[in-house]
C-alpha cells in the first residue's frame, strides 16, 4: 500500500480562525491517519487540536465551527 502524502499549505479558499484560548495562529497537521488542525503557538496553554479527518477541508471546517 502505497504512503499518504499530505499538502498542509492551507488551500486558496482556506483560512484558519485563531487559537480561541490565546489568540495565536493556527496550523494544519498531519498525523498519518489524516489531517487536524490545531493551535501552533508555543506558549498557549491550552493547544486545543481537532480530531483527525481524512481531507484538509474537514480538518478547517472543524477549526473554524469550534466555540470561540
Amino acid at each position: 500500500m502505497k504512503p499518504m502524502i499530505f499538502d498542509l499549505k492551507l488551500p486558496h479558499w482556506a483560512s484558519l480562525l485563531k487559537c480561541p484560548f490565546c489568540g495565536g495562529e493556527a496550523e494544519l497537521v498531519s498525523d498519518g491517519d489524516g489531517v487536524y488542525a490545531g493551535c501552533s503557538t508555543k506558549e498557549c496553554l491550552i493547544k486545543p487540536i481537532t480530531d483527525t479527518y481524512p481531507t484538509k477541508r474537514d480538518a478547517i471546517r472543524a477549526w473554524n465551527r469550534r466555540p470561540s
